[in-house]
């Protein structure tokens, strides 16, 4: 399985590594469309072709569009997902209401998993201990749907620098805020970029739960297993 995807425990495996593959697609094209535009950016500093730059360009745009149509594929898997947990209820639930998150929390800071300040953890807790997996896959689908609304604004102000692209000015527009682009660029990539966190979180617990739960060896959790040694 992938490294965001959640055990569910008995479920429907498959219906979650989708989910991950969907949230991991849409982060990757909309960090491969700023790599690309970077790429267009440096080419107009190096006075590169304006031809060759606009090509670029339109690559960067092409993986922003891309970006929203996987952004709408995320919502859509969370969306089967959320039906897949009222078709078949969660499992362990018990262990879960038994998990130590204070000592999860230290361990998984102490092994480098995670920042030891990071609310974002806090946040999953508090939703999991007042509506379980169910209730995180709710407000993370709502998360998406935002996501897929500052993208579509994100795209508006990105194919208004079509015209500078083409002419080789897109850096000047961009640096002295001509194109709105910077603060909508913002608003997708760090609001996206803490719901990455919090799907991980949740997915470590998720993980944590399965190794405590299942036919995996007695002492086996996230911190100790039987194949690796460190």
């Amino acid at each position: 399985m992938g490294g965001v995807n959640h055990q569910p425990c008995g479920k429907n495996l498959e219906c979650s590594t989708r989910l991950s593959r969907a949230v991991s697609l849409a982060y990757a094209k909309f960090m491969e469309s700023n790599a690309m535009l970077e790429d267009a950016l440096i080419g107009e500093l190096n006075k590169s072709d304006k031809i060759q730059t606009f090509k670029i360009w339109r690559v960067s745009r092409k993986e922003l569009r891309s970006t929203l149509q996987h952004l709408q594929l995320a919502v859509d898997a969370f969306t089967r997902s959320i039906d897949d947990m009222e078709t078949h209820p969660f499992l362990h639930a018990s262990v879960l209401e038994q998990m130590d998150f204070v000592k999860l929390k230290s361990h998984l800071a102490s092994t480098g998993a995670m920042n030891a300040d990071d609310e974002a953890f806090d946040e999953v807790v508090t939703s999991l201990k007042n509506g379980g997996f169910e209730r995180i896959f709710r407000e993370l689908k709502r998360r998406y749907v935002r996501h897929h609304e500052a993208a579509i604004q994100l795209l508006i102000a990105f194919e208004a620098g079509e015209r500078y692209a083409r002419n080789g000015s897109l850096l000047q527009m961009i640096e002295q805020n001509e194109l709105p682009f910077r603060l909508r660029f913002a608003r997708l990539m760090n609001p996206l970029t803490r719901t990455m966190q919090i799907f991980s979180y949740s997915s470590l617990i998720s993980i944590e739960i399965h190794y405590r739960s299942t036919h995996c060896r007695p002492g086996t959790s996230l911190f100790q297993n039987h194949a690796v040694q460190t």
